[in-house]
């Protein structure tokens, strides 16, 4: 089996056996500056070029359009510091709340370092391109599925956190959960989902998290209107949430941000995330 630097070599350049027919490989698109590939940050994240194992690893969309496009990086550290990605800094301001417990630091605890940041598509087809329909995303979605199930295994994760309806169809297409997104998206109001590969291609154990995209979009108006459609039940999972936590100082920074829950969109849509990540930042400390 290759190694994952190799592998990530071979995905940029279209060269892996699934990228020949995938409509947006680099092989297939004439004008290469239409298409985005990004790979997980070594600075903030698992320096994946030295070590092989990852505690956890969080999948999301594709590149097409994002920060990574121009930088070619994956990751909240870097990414929040542009003023547009709202995605990003909606991923840092989680992860600080949730995960670190560090309302100033996400890399506190040493959490992030074992962390990767991947894509359920390699690449990414920006908007002007022509290239980004439903159809073509399908399709590269499942060229992809083979690529992201050799990421997994390489790296053996505990803990896999997909961000959206096309990561989690990914993973339901390799075979990792059971259910599609039209089925277990029921299941969020309560929290994230979970779910246990107890044995899949040979790997143990494997813990599952599904949990919504985190784009201005997505937070802005689908989770805004779930919060306000379920407030009383989410905060009461919420503070019933705290009290596991060893510190609630970030959470509570993070209530002071997104604090106005009348009329603020935002601030409804990230407190409903809240809910999915106090699950998530409990199983990524308990595994690390």
């Amino acid at each position: 089996m290759m190694e994952i630097v190799s592998v990530l070599e071979k995905a940029e350049h279209g060269e892996l056996e699934p990228c020949k027919e995938c409509p947006w490989s680099p092989k297939k698109v004439k004008d290469i500056k239409e298409i985005a590939f990004g790979v997980s940050c070594t600075v903030h994240g698992l320096n994946w070029k030295k070590k092989s194992r990852v505690n956890s690893m969080l999948i999301v969309q594709d590149p097409g359009d994002t920060t990574p496009q121009k930088t070619g990086m994956l990751c909240a550290v870097h990414n929040a510091a542009n003023p547009t990605d709202k995605t990003a800094q909606h991923d840092h301001d989680l992860w600080k709340a949730t995960v670190s417990l560090d309302s100033y630091s996400a890399e506190a605890g040493g959490y992030m370092k074992s962390n990767y940041w991947t894509n359920a598509i390699m690449h990414g087809a920006s908007k002007s391109s022509g290239r980004k329909n439903k159809k073509m995303k399908k399709m590269a979605s499942q060229y992809c599925s083979e690529i992201l199930a050799l990421q997994i295994l390489l790296l053996k994760p505990n803990i896999v956190v997909a961000r959206g309806e096309v990561a989690v169809s990914s993973l339901y297409d390799i075979g990792l959960i059971k259910h599609r997104w039209h089925v277990l998206r029921h299941e969020f109001r309560k929290g994230a989902y979970k779910e246990t590969a107890a044995n899949w291609r040979g790997l143990k154990n494997i813990t599952v998290f599904c949990t919504y995209h985190t784009s201005a979009r997505v937070v802005n108006q689908t989770l805004s209107r779930q919060y306000q459609c379920n407030q009383k039940e989410i905060e009461k999972l919420i503070r019933e949430k705290l009290e596991k936590l060893p510190n609630q100082k970030s959470v509570n920074c993070f209530f002071k941000k997104y604090n106005d829950t009348k009329n603020n969109a935002r601030n409804k849509g990230m407190r409903y995330l809240l809910n999915h990540w106090l699950d998530i930042g409990v199983a990524i400390r308990a595994s690390h």
